[in-house]
């Protein structure tokens, strides 16, 4: 018994340090959706230890709301749910904005659901870097329609 202690514990320390400094946060909370486990926190994420708290304990109400609707559907789904998610930190600079993209995967015992694991993948500059692209393409779509109606139409 000992052994495959050791084991799971080795298997564990693995994962963590893998996961560390990753963008990649992998947690379970039960059907209360309460944290029973939070591994590596990133930057948009609250810092301090989660367990047995929800996410209106770290993220603002209407952002607290959305994240829940969507463990919500895992929950009484069965099926897993992934969505890019928007937030900002409760006590997080003011205005800085994070970007993730979730998975949420009901646990499911015995055929109940008895809660659920979320992964979370920092995407923070993937999408700001996609948001100034589309800016600079909305910038370009406007210098275009300036220099066609500026440009001399043929006469016949």
């Amino acid at each position: 018994m000992d052994k495959i202690l050791s084991e799971i514990i080795a298997s564990r320390n693995v994962l963590e340090k893998a996961l560390q400094n990753s963008g990649v946060t992998v947690s379970q909370q039960d059907v209360h959706l309460r944290y029973t486990h939070f591994f590596n926190t990133h930057e948009g994420m609250a810092r301090e230890n989660l367990v047995g708290k929800t996410d209106a304990d770290w993220l603002p109400a209407r952002e607290a709301a959305k994240l829940t609707a969507i463990k919500q559907r895992a929950l009484k789904g069965k099926h897993g749910v992934r969505e890019m998610f928007k937030s900002t930190l409760v006590e997080g600079k003011n205005g800085e904005i994070f970007y993730n993209d979730i998975r949420v995967e009901p646990i499911i015992e015995d055929d109940v659901v008895v809660g659920i694991y979320t992964i979370a993948i920092d995407i923070t500059d993937f999408q700001t870097a996609l948001l100034k692209i589309e800016e600079l393409n909305g910038r370009l779509l406007k210098h275009m329609e300036i220099q066609l109606e500026d440009t001399p139409k043929p006469t016949n």
